[in-house]
């Protein structure tokens, strides 16, 4: 009998410290989760003709809960977002920063293509605040379905922790506009001035009559 009860003391006890172990567990995750940062990748459409070099900007946002803070702990807060422009374009520069400090961001060999910037994250960055930089692409060709990427990643290059890791990464895409073709009021204008050319040119009676109607042409 005595055997019995101590089973189910020993059980009791067993249950109870479980129980803690459990709870103990949970706020642990739960404090955690509050010094973790959502790094979110930003990203801009290539938009522009063939030949033509534009302005994109690109970086990342700081999702919240916790601020990255110069003295986070490794692993908890990714160190540099990494871009990639698609196929068919190159990055040639980077915009002049506003405040007019150094880029925080290094070129990258590829296997395929031209490299990729790896930039910097600053070290004190607050939950709901952006950094972003402004990248100069030039449209070389046209390539479908063609995509670049921002992605963030820790100090080694690797993903970082992160309580979404869904938008670490963002498509860089690529609109191609077509050049505008030529409105049917400059094939218009075109004929009346060859004719007052040809009127100049020729000096006679019938000559000036031509420059008459070509005027009255353009003002009609």
């Amino acid at each position: 009998m005595g055997s019995k009860r101590t089973l189910r003391r020993t059980v009791a006890a067993a249950a109870v410290l479980t129980a803690g172990l459990g709870l103990a567990a949970a706020r642990a995750q739960a404090e955690e989760a509050t010094r973790l940062v959502d790094y979110q990748a930003i990203a801009q459409p290539v938009a522009g003709r063939v030949g033509q070099t534009v302005e994109v900007e690109l970086g990342v946002r700081n999702g919240g809960p916790a601020a990255r803070k110069a003295d986070g702990r490794a692993g908890h807060d990714p160190g540099a977002y990494e871009v990639t422009a698609p196929e068919g374009t190159t990055i040639t520069s980077l915009a002049t920063p506003a405040d007019g400090g150094a880029h925080p961001c290094t070129a990258k060999a590829r296997s395929e293509g031209g490299p990729s910037y790896v930039c910097a994250i600053g070290d004190d960055f607050p939950a709901g605040d952006r950094e972003t930089l402004r990248f100069h692409v030039r449209i070389d060709k046209k390539v479908e379905g063609a995509e670049g990427r921002v992605e963030i990643v820790d100090r080694d290059g690797c993903p970082p922790r992160d309580p979404d890791p869904q938008n670490d990464s963002a498509p860089i895409r690529v609109e191609v506009v077509d050049p505008a073709p030529a409105s049917p009021s400059s094939t218009a204008d075109a004929a009346p001035s060859r004719t007052l050319l040809l009127a100049t040119t020729s000096g006679t009676a019938f000559s000036a009559a031509v420059i008459a109607l070509g005027v009255a042409r353009r003002r009609r």
